[in-house]
């Protein structure tokens, strides 16, 4: 049964996007307890898993933002066709979605256990790195095609408004991954291996009850709809290359670390935590209004979708600045959680008011990105992040943390000078479009 009745679009104003972006707030955090529970009790076992965790984290966060790539693809076609009244679609472009996350999570995966000394290599890790940062990735390399489809359901039950489930999954890993890791790090003596399968039993559970959950709150009836795959491969692939050039960059920044010093690398892995936190509930926002903004194209309103990003920027700057403040009120207190070196925490602590500042500008450029994801031009998001990254971040990161050893201070400069760069190519992106 299609229908073509449009189904209740939200009003106008913050609250609609808030009570979307709640739930995908709380997942968010969540699934960052995930690497939090992880760092805090490899950082209690020594300062040698911690750096093999730090440099080993960002390469599996590769894998999993391509496969995710695709789940943005699917949760935007699913709010556009829900917003046009259109369930026998929605239920098409969700078949066609988990059929191939699956497949494209198991090739990731493959890889992932392939190349994981060679990256590791590539990124400086030493000897005594080396060998657990290995065995950490091949474990989770089993756990790419879980979260693949993991990824592409919570993406279609958000693009018809049902955000938690992301939520409802996100508390369910964790609650399986803190015992897990308690276990199998210090009881069973796996170490870092040992908190990487942790992580894939938590996966696997939370995929196991996405399933469940997703099975009655989706349409079921599909309509037959040529093109699927290839349209949903056209909004996917950019932004599985946006998000896969991002995190390969946050692998290099790392790996820029890890060359200043083990200490200058666990440092940045504290810092990294908590910016990770803010982006986090930034994201929220931005997704609420991606999904807000294209059910509204869905429905033929592109000046309701413009409004929704001028609402959704005013939401992210109050929630940039509440945990800033926060995070900055507390002093050397949060650093000190993850480390019993207070040498590692004071440069950690240094270095976060400059990190909080590069998320400034990032506020505005989620909001242009959220509004050009909507409609299906990802390829503009692609375009400006890779053109920001690779012409301002990499050699700015190098050239002031590395050769000119500014440490710490200089990466988190090079982040606030790529999210200038970014706003200003997507604002014009944005204006050229409208």
């Amino acid at each position: 049964m299609t229908g073509t009745v449009l189904p209740d679009r939200a009003p106008p104003g913050m609250r609609p996007l808030w009570a979307l972006a709640y739930p995908l707030m709380v997942a968010g955090l969540t699934q960052i307890v995930l690497n939090v529970v992880d760092t805090i009790l490899l950082g209690r076992l020594s300062t040698r898993a911690l750096a093999a965790f730090a440099l080993a984290a960002p390469v599996y966060l590769v894998a999993l933002v391509v496969v995710r790539g695709w789940a943005t693809a699917v949760q935007v076609r699913v709010a556009q066709r829900h917003g046009a009244g259109r369930p026998g679609e929605v239920a098409q472009v969700v078949r066609v979605g988990v059929v191939t996350s699956v497949a494209a999570g198991a090739v990731v995966g493959a890889l992932l256990w392939v190349l994981a000394t060679p990256v590791l290599r590539v990124l400086g890790a030493s000897g005594d790195l080396l060998g657990p940062g290995t065995a950490y990735l091949r474990v989770l390399a089993f756990a790419v095609p879980f979260a693949a489809v993991s990824f592409t359901l919570q993406g279609a039950c958000a693009g018809v408004g049902a955000t938690r489930a992301a939520m409802y999954t996100a508390l369910l890993v964790n609650a399986v991954n803190l015992p897990a890791g308690l276990l199998l790090i210090f009881h069973v003596g796996w170490g870092v291996p040992g908190a990487a399968a942790a992580t894939l039993l938590a996966t696997a559970a939370g995929t196991a009850f996405l399933l469940l959950y997703a099975r009655p709150r989706l349409p079921r009836n599909a309509d037959a709809a040529p093109g699927v795959t290839r349209d949903l491969w056209t909004i996917g692939w950019p932004e599985m290359s946006t998000m896969g050039v991002g995190y390969v960059n946050e692998a290099l920044i790392a790996g820029f670390a890890a060359r200043m010093g083990t200490h200058d690398l666990a440092a940045y892995r504290i810092v990294d935590n908590l910016l990770l936190i803010v982006f986090t509930i930034l994201a929220s926002a931005a997704t609420a209004t991606t999904i807000l903004a294209g059910q509204d194209l869905g429905a033929a309103d592109p000046a309701q979708a413009e409004s929704r990003r001028r609402t959704g920027t005013r939401l992210l700057l109050l929630m940039l600045a509440i945990p800033s403040a926060l995070i900055l009120l507390a002093g050397t207190t949060l650093p000190a959680l993850f480390t019993e070196d207070p040498a590692v925490a004071d440069q950690a602590w240094q270095a976060t008011p400059w990190a909080l500042l590069s998320m400034l500008p990032m506020v505005v450029a989620m909001t242009y990105a959220a509004l050009l994801r909507a409609a299906g031009n990802t390829r503009a998001v692609m375009i400006a992040s890779i053109a920001s990254d690779y012409l301002v971040l990499i050699p700015l990161a190098w050239l002031l943390g590395v050769h000119l050893g500014y440490g710490l201070h200089g990466l988190y400069l090079s982040w606030t000078a790529f999210a200038l760069t970014y706003t200003a190519l997507l604002a014009l992106h944005h204006h050229r479009s409208r």
